[in-house]
């Protein structure tokens, strides 16, 4: 009984004795950045941009960008705390930028450094920017603060738009993957104002290609189950556009010879919101029957692409390793590039809105 007791009067002390030990941040002298950016410079020097709001009256907030060049993360922070009034600290970061040039040479030491600091977590957003991280930083002029704002822009874009899940966490799990490449969204500058306008493809650590966001529908519907999201397709005759699509994804292997044969199966339900043609309701089955058609010929060209580039986002080694007990990764590599790989989709419009 008296043990019980003492065990806890003794668990408390060393608390006590280890928090005391612990430095102190006192949250008056401390600005916490939201947004970082890094550029390069050359091939020795990166610019870093930082962005550390302060909260005014009336819940309005005045970013403080800060912006150095150094040789490493480390020498730029010592600079960037050299011009701040307060110490500079990465508690509340929410997105890192990489601009084009640097995500070409590669960002696994960038990655490895986040990773690094315990007080970043792992739902960090990661993104390129197409040009200068410290231009699409300065572009946006917002009163809620930069770090609000593109964490909302990639928050809703998940959610509704085109792009799939990504953080630093799912771009760290690809890049320590052994059969898949990573994958993350790529911002410009448009109309003097940032936009996210592509998903940047990556080979291992390093970017290769695009994807515009507008054409991006598809790879997500091929990476992830897709809840909440749009679909629109066009034709001479009409265009219509679903709201509300929802999708499931099977990927499946076929040791039929050879490499052997996958295929993406792919289940997708939507509501009308838009139709411009004839009388919907004698349309519907014409309508499913073009979206299928139109779904599995972009999905197939962009897997084209994508064995063209010889990279893998999809994770379709995944999918063949995890399926086919005679699996050989260096066989896999070899016949990747020609191996057929097919898209089959079955749509179903659930809904056509009430015509008022």
């Amino acid at each position: 009984m008296y043990l019980k007791y003492i065990t806890f009067f003794v668990f408390v002390i060393v608390s006590l004795l280890f928090n005391y030990q612990m430095p102190a941040k006192v949250i008056d002298r401390i600005q916490m950045i939201t947004v970082v950016g890094y550029d390069a410079i050359d091939q020795n020097k990166i610019q870093e941009t930082v962005v550390s709001p302060k909260y005014q009256q009336e819940a309005q907030v005045e970013d403080f960008i800060y912006s150095d060049t150094a040789a490493t993360v480390y020498e730029n922070r010592v600079n960037l705390n050299a011009k701040a009034t307060e110490r500079l600290l990465n508690g509340k970061l929410q997105i890192a930028f990489y601009d084009r040039e640097l995500a070409e040479q590669g960002v696994e030491d960038f990655i490895e450094y986040l990773t690094r600091d315990p007080s970043i977590g792992g739902t960090l957003n990661l993104a390129v920017a197409e040009e200068s991280a410290h231009a699409l930083i300065n572009s946006v002029k917002t009163g809620k603060g930069r770090g609000v704002f593109f964490n909302d822009l990639f928050d809703h874009n998940i959610r509704h738009g085109n792009l799939p899940q990504t953080n630093l966490k799912e771009f760290q799990s690809a890049l320590m993957s052994e059969t898949c490449d990573p994958f993350l969204p790529m911002l410009s500058v448009e109309d003097e104002s940032a936009a996210l306008t592509a998903i940047a493809l990556f080979d291992d650590d390093k970017y290769v290609d695009k994807l515009p966001i507008n054409k991006a529908d598809v790879f997500k519907l091929l990476y992830q189950n897709v809840s909440d999201g749009n679909y629109q397709f066009k034709n001479d005759k009409y265009i219509v556009a679903l709201e509300n699509v929802e999708s499931d994804k099977d990927v499946v292997f076929e040791p039929t010879g050879g490499s052997g044969e996958v295929t993406f199966n792919v289940k997708l339900r939507g509501v009308v919101r838009e139709y411009t043609g004839k009388e919907i309701i004698n349309q519907l089955t014409a309508i499913e029957k073009d979206i299928k058609q139109d779904i599995e010929q972009r999905g197939e060209n962009l897997i084209s692409r994508l064995q063209e580039l010889d990279i893998d986002p999809l994770d379709i080694e995944g999918a063949v390793k995890s399926s086919n007990r005679n699996y050989n990764k260096e066989q896999f590599k070899s016949t990747y590039s020609e191996m057929p790989i097919n898209v089959n989709v079955s749509v179903k419009i659930t809904g056509t809105g009430t015509r008022r």
